[in-house]
C-alpha cells in the first residue's frame, strides 16, 4: 500500500469516525430535550382545553344573566297579578308588568 492510498483511506475513516460521533451528539441531544418537547405539548393541549371551557362557561354565564332577567320579569307579573286579584286594583301595575313582559319576550 502506498502512502497515497494511505493517506485517502485515513482520511475516509476520519470523515466517517466524525459522522458517527456527531450521530451520537444529536441523538444526544434530541434524548435530551425530548422531555420538554412533551411537556410543551401537554401544556398547549391544556391551554387549548381551558380557552375552550372558558368559552362555555362565557356562554352559560350569558344564559344564566338572560334567564335572571326573564325570571324578574315573569315574578312582578305574577305580582302585578295577585295585587288586582286581592284587590282589583293596580291596572297601572300590570300594565307596566305587560308591557315589560312584552319587551322581554320579543326581545330575547
Amino acid at each position: 500500500m502506498d502512502a497515497v492510498t494511505a493517506q485517502i483511506l485515513l482520511v475516509c475513516s476520519l470523515i466517517t469516525n466524525i459522522a458517527a460521533v456527531v450521530t451520537i451528539i444529536v441523538t444526544i441531544v434530541k434524548k435530551a430535550k425530548r422531555p420538554t418537547d412533551l411537556q410543551n405539548e401537554r401544556i398547549d393541549a391544556l391551554e387549548k382545553m381551558v380557552a375552550k371551557h372558558e368559552d362555555y362557561l362565557e356562554r352559560d354565564l350569558h344564559r344564566f344573566e338572560a334567564l335572571e332577567g326573564g325570571n324578574r320579569i315573569m315574578q312582578r307579573c305574577m305580582l302585578a297579578l295577585l295585587s288586582h286579584g286581592i284587590d282589583g286594583n293596580d291596572i297601572d301595575q300590570m300594565r307596566t308588568a305587560r308591557q315589560d313582559l312584552q319587551e322581554y319576550l320579543i326581545n330575547h
